[in-house]
Protein backbone atom coordinates (compact mmCIF):
# COMPACT_ATOMS: atom_id res chain seq x y z
CA UNK A 1 0.00 0.00 0.00
CA UNK A 2 1.47 3.26 -0.87
CA UNK A 3 1.76 6.88 1.68
CA UNK A 4 -1.27 7.93 -0.99
CA UNK A 5 -3.82 5.18 -0.54
CA UNK A 6 -5.25 5.68 2.79
CA UNK A 7 -6.22 9.30 1.90
CA UNK A 8 -7.85 8.41 -1.32
CA UNK A 9 -9.31 5.84 0.87
CA UNK A 10 -11.12 7.75 3.08
CA UNK A 11 -12.07 10.09 0.38
CA UNK A 12 -13.62 7.32 -1.13
CA UNK A 13 -15.42 6.22 1.56
CA UNK A 14 -16.78 10.23 2.40
CA UNK A 15 -18.27 9.54 -0.73
CA UNK A 16 -19.94 6.35 -0.37
CA UNK A 17 -21.04 7.98 2.72
CA UNK A 18 -22.71 11.00 0.91
CA UNK A 19 -23.84 8.77 -1.26
CA UNK A 20 -26.03 6.92 1.21
CA UNK A 21 -27.14 9.47 3.29
CA UNK A 22 -28.55 10.78 -0.29
CA UNK A 23 -30.71 7.40 -0.47
CA UNK A 24 -32.37 8.15 3.30
CA UNK A 25 -31.46 10.88 5.80
CA UNK A 26 -31.43 8.36 8.66
CA UNK A 27 -27.49 7.27 8.24
CA UNK A 28 -25.40 8.76 9.97
CA UNK A 29 -21.42 8.53 10.14
CA UNK A 30 -18.21 8.19 12.08
CA UNK A 31 -14.68 7.02 11.86
CA UNK A 32 -13.25 4.21 14.70
CA UNK A 33 -9.61 4.40 15.07
CA UNK A 34 -7.96 1.63 12.60
CA UNK A 35 -7.80 2.41 9.57
CA UNK A 36 -9.74 3.44 6.27
CA UNK A 37 -13.59 2.66 7.69
CA UNK A 38 -16.67 4.40 8.62
CA UNK A 39 -19.49 3.05 10.96
CA UNK A 40 -23.04 3.75 9.22
CA UNK A 41 -25.82 4.48 11.96
CA UNK A 42 -29.80 4.69 11.96
CA UNK A 43 -31.54 6.26 15.15
CA UNK A 44 -28.10 5.79 17.27
CA UNK A 45 -27.64 1.57 16.54
CA UNK A 46 -24.36 0.74 14.79
CA UNK A 47 -25.88 -0.60 12.04
CA UNK A 48 -22.75 -1.59 9.97
CA UNK A 49 -19.33 -1.37 9.28
CA UNK A 50 -17.67 -0.35 5.94
CA UNK A 51 -13.81 -0.76 4.87
CA UNK A 52 -11.80 0.54 2.35
CA UNK A 53 -8.23 -0.57 3.13
CA UNK A 54 -8.49 -2.83 0.76
CA UNK A 55 -9.70 -1.26 -1.98
CA UNK A 56 -7.30 -1.44 -5.03
CA UNK A 57 -5.79 -4.46 -3.68
CA UNK A 58 -6.96 -8.37 -3.52
CA UNK A 59 -8.76 -8.87 -0.14
CA UNK A 60 -7.08 -11.63 1.85
CA UNK A 61 -8.12 -13.90 5.14
CA UNK A 62 -6.15 -11.05 7.09
CA UNK A 63 -7.94 -8.16 6.41
CA UNK A 64 -11.42 -10.27 6.51
CA UNK A 65 -10.26 -10.74 10.30
CA UNK A 66 -9.11 -7.01 11.03
CA UNK A 67 -12.67 -6.11 9.98
CA UNK A 68 -14.45 -8.22 11.77
CA UNK A 69 -12.77 -7.37 14.80
CA UNK A 70 -13.20 -3.92 14.14
CA UNK A 71 -16.74 -4.72 13.87
CA UNK A 72 -17.06 -6.75 17.03
CA UNK A 73 -15.69 -3.45 19.03
CA UNK A 74 -17.82 -1.29 16.97
CA UNK A 75 -20.68 -3.41 18.48
CA UNK A 76 -22.49 -3.74 15.20
CA UNK A 77 -25.99 -5.05 15.56
CA UNK A 78 -26.34 -7.58 12.51
CA UNK A 79 -27.65 -10.71 14.06
CA UNK A 80 -30.68 -9.40 15.67
CA UNK A 81 -31.41 -7.62 11.88
CA UNK A 82 -30.33 -10.50 9.83
CA UNK A 83 -27.92 -8.20 8.19
CA UNK A 84 -24.26 -8.53 8.26
CA UNK A 85 -21.91 -7.10 10.36
CA UNK A 86 -19.39 -5.30 7.91
CA UNK A 87 -18.56 -4.80 4.47
CA UNK A 88 -15.31 -4.72 2.47
CA UNK A 89 -15.05 -2.60 -0.64
CA UNK A 90 -13.11 -3.92 -3.53
CA UNK A 91 -12.23 -3.50 -7.16
CA UNK A 92 -10.18 -6.84 -7.29
CA UNK A 93 -10.90 -10.17 -6.71
CA UNK A 94 -11.14 -11.36 -4.02
CA UNK A 95 -8.84 -14.73 -2.94
CA UNK A 96 -11.10 -17.98 -2.60
CA UNK A 97 -10.16 -18.14 1.02
CA UNK A 98 -11.31 -14.59 1.88
CA UNK A 99 -14.69 -15.13 0.78
CA UNK A 100 -15.37 -17.94 2.51
CA UNK A 101 -13.95 -15.96 5.88
CA UNK A 102 -16.25 -13.49 5.10
CA UNK A 103 -19.34 -15.41 4.67
CA UNK A 104 -18.17 -17.58 8.06
CA UNK A 105 -17.60 -13.82 10.06
CA UNK A 106 -20.93 -12.42 8.47
CA UNK A 107 -19.20 -10.06 6.63
CA UNK A 108 -19.71 -9.12 2.71
CA UNK A 109 -17.52 -8.19 0.03
CA UNK A 110 -18.59 -5.76 -2.30
CA UNK A 111 -17.69 -5.04 -5.84
CA UNK A 112 -18.88 -3.59 -8.64
CA UNK A 113 -17.83 -3.11 -12.42
CA UNK A 114 -18.81 -0.60 -14.89
CA UNK A 115 -21.09 -1.74 -17.55
CA UNK A 116 -21.46 1.08 -19.81
CA UNK A 117 -20.73 4.98 -19.96
CA UNK A 118 -22.78 6.09 -16.38
CA UNK A 119 -23.86 2.79 -15.35
CA UNK A 120 -22.80 0.13 -13.23
CA UNK A 121 -23.76 -3.69 -11.75
CA UNK A 122 -22.42 -6.64 -10.06
CA UNK A 123 -21.82 -10.14 -10.80
CA UNK A 124 -23.54 -12.92 -9.12
CA UNK A 125 -24.00 -16.61 -9.68
CA UNK A 126 -26.90 -18.81 -10.21
CA UNK A 127 -27.04 -22.43 -9.15
CA UNK A 128 -28.44 -24.93 -11.70
CA UNK A 129 -27.23 -27.95 -9.53
CA UNK A 130 -25.67 -29.26 -6.69
CA UNK A 131 -24.04 -32.40 -5.78
CA UNK A 132 -21.57 -33.83 -2.73
CA UNK A 133 -19.58 -36.35 -2.67
CA UNK A 134 -18.50 -38.53 0.57
CA UNK A 135 -16.20 -41.05 1.69
CA UNK A 136 -16.92 -44.71 0.85
CA UNK A 137 -18.97 -46.93 3.34
CA UNK A 138 -21.14 -43.64 4.10
CA UNK A 139 -24.45 -44.41 5.17
CA UNK A 140 -26.95 -43.54 2.61
CA UNK A 141 -29.63 -41.57 3.31
CA UNK A 142 -33.30 -41.25 2.76
CA UNK A 143 -35.06 -39.69 -0.01
CA UNK A 144 -36.84 -37.60 2.47
CA UNK A 145 -33.86 -36.23 4.06
CA UNK A 146 -31.55 -35.88 1.23
CA UNK A 147 -34.60 -33.30 0.23
CA UNK A 148 -34.48 -31.53 3.83
CA UNK A 149 -30.74 -31.38 3.26
CA UNK A 150 -31.20 -29.74 -0.07
CA UNK A 151 -34.02 -27.28 0.86
CA UNK A 152 -31.86 -25.99 3.62
CA UNK A 153 -28.06 -26.04 2.05
CA UNK A 154 -27.72 -22.46 1.66
CA UNK A 155 -27.41 -22.59 5.92
CA UNK A 156 -24.58 -25.40 5.37
CA UNK A 157 -21.23 -25.02 7.00
CA UNK A 158 -18.55 -27.20 6.46
CA UNK A 159 -16.20 -28.29 9.31
CA UNK A 160 -12.76 -30.08 9.43
CA UNK A 161 -11.75 -32.61 11.65
CA UNK A 162 -11.42 -30.48 14.61
CA UNK A 163 -14.53 -28.81 14.03
CA UNK A 164 -13.49 -25.67 13.01
CA UNK A 165 -15.74 -24.26 10.63
CA UNK A 166 -13.38 -23.72 7.45
CA UNK A 167 -16.31 -22.73 4.85
CA UNK A 168 -19.89 -22.50 3.96
CA UNK A 169 -22.30 -23.16 0.85
CA UNK A 170 -23.37 -19.40 0.76
CA UNK A 171 -19.62 -19.06 0.38
CA UNK A 172 -19.02 -21.56 -2.08
CA UNK A 173 -21.82 -19.52 -4.22
CA UNK A 174 -20.28 -16.78 -3.56
CA UNK A 175 -16.76 -17.61 -4.41
CA UNK A 176 -18.40 -18.18 -8.00
CA UNK A 177 -19.44 -14.88 -9.17
CA UNK A 178 -15.80 -13.97 -9.80
CA UNK A 179 -15.08 -17.04 -11.73
CA UNK A 180 -15.72 -17.30 -15.26
CA UNK A 181 -17.90 -19.45 -16.91
CA UNK A 182 -16.01 -22.21 -18.72
CA UNK A 183 -18.29 -24.06 -21.08
CA UNK A 184 -21.26 -22.77 -23.47
CA UNK A 185 -24.39 -24.58 -23.55
CA UNK A 186 -26.50 -25.80 -26.86
CA UNK A 187 -28.66 -23.07 -26.57
CA UNK A 188 -25.63 -20.23 -26.22
CA UNK A 189 -25.52 -19.24 -23.19
CA UNK A 190 -22.01 -20.08 -20.60
CA UNK A 191 -21.90 -21.76 -17.83
CA UNK A 192 -19.21 -23.34 -15.47
CA UNK A 193 -18.63 -25.87 -12.78
CA UNK A 194 -16.13 -25.83 -9.96
CA UNK A 195 -15.26 -28.61 -7.34
CA UNK A 196 -14.04 -27.71 -4.05
CA UNK A 197 -12.42 -30.47 -2.41
CA UNK A 198 -12.81 -30.38 1.24
CA UNK A 199 -10.22 -32.40 3.67
CA UNK A 200 -10.22 -35.33 4.99
CA UNK A 201 -12.92 -35.47 8.23
CA UNK A 202 -14.74 -32.79 6.81
CA UNK A 203 -18.34 -32.45 7.75
CA UNK A 204 -21.30 -30.53 6.68
CA UNK A 205 -23.94 -29.11 9.34
CA UNK A 206 -26.95 -27.92 8.80
CA UNK A 207 -29.38 -26.90 11.75
CA UNK A 208 -31.30 -29.45 12.85
CA UNK A 209 -29.98 -31.35 10.84
CA UNK A 210 -27.57 -34.86 11.54
CA UNK A 211 -24.12 -33.89 10.15
CA UNK A 212 -22.76 -35.50 7.14
CA UNK A 213 -19.19 -36.63 6.13
CA UNK A 214 -18.39 -34.83 2.82
CA UNK A 215 -15.00 -34.51 1.08
CA UNK A 216 -15.91 -32.41 -1.63
CA UNK A 217 -18.52 -30.11 -3.38
CA UNK A 218 -19.46 -29.50 -6.96
CA UNK A 219 -21.40 -26.78 -8.11
CA UNK A 220 -22.85 -25.77 -11.83
CA UNK A 221 -23.64 -22.14 -12.51
CA UNK A 222 -24.12 -19.26 -14.83
CA UNK A 223 -23.73 -15.30 -13.66
CA UNK A 224 -25.54 -12.48 -14.11
CA UNK A 225 -24.60 -8.80 -14.05
CA UNK A 226 -27.62 -7.27 -11.80
CA UNK A 227 -27.86 -3.62 -13.52
CA UNK A 228 -27.52 -0.91 -10.14
CA UNK A 229 -29.35 2.25 -10.58
CA UNK A 230 -26.11 4.42 -9.85
CA UNK A 231 -23.73 6.33 -11.82
CA UNK A 232 -21.07 6.61 -9.78
CA UNK A 233 -18.64 4.23 -8.64
CA UNK A 234 -18.87 5.53 -4.83
CA UNK A 235 -23.01 5.56 -5.54
CA UNK A 236 -22.72 2.41 -6.91
CA UNK A 237 -20.83 0.73 -3.58
CA UNK A 238 -23.54 2.34 -1.34
CA UNK A 239 -26.63 1.21 -3.26
CA UNK A 240 -25.19 -2.56 -2.98
CA UNK A 241 -24.30 -2.18 0.61
CA UNK A 242 -28.07 -0.80 1.09
CA UNK A 243 -29.28 -3.65 -1.32
CA UNK A 244 -27.29 -5.98 1.18
CA UNK A 245 -28.85 -3.54 4.75
CA UNK A 246 -32.38 -3.27 4.02
CA UNK A 247 -33.34 -5.99 0.74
Amino acid sequence: MTQDEPAEHRQFLDAVARALTEEDDIWQFHTPPGGSTLVARADDEAVALIAAGSLDATVTVDDIARVADLAARVGTTPAREGRPAAFVCSRRTPSGDAVQAAYLRNLRILSVHPTGEGSWGYDVAILSSHGFTQPQNTATLSKQQWGDVHADIYDAVFHDAQQTPIASFAGMRAELAWQEESHVSSWGNPWGSRHFKLPAGTSMTIPDRPSLPVTGVTLQFHKETRPLRATREESAFAELASDWLWG
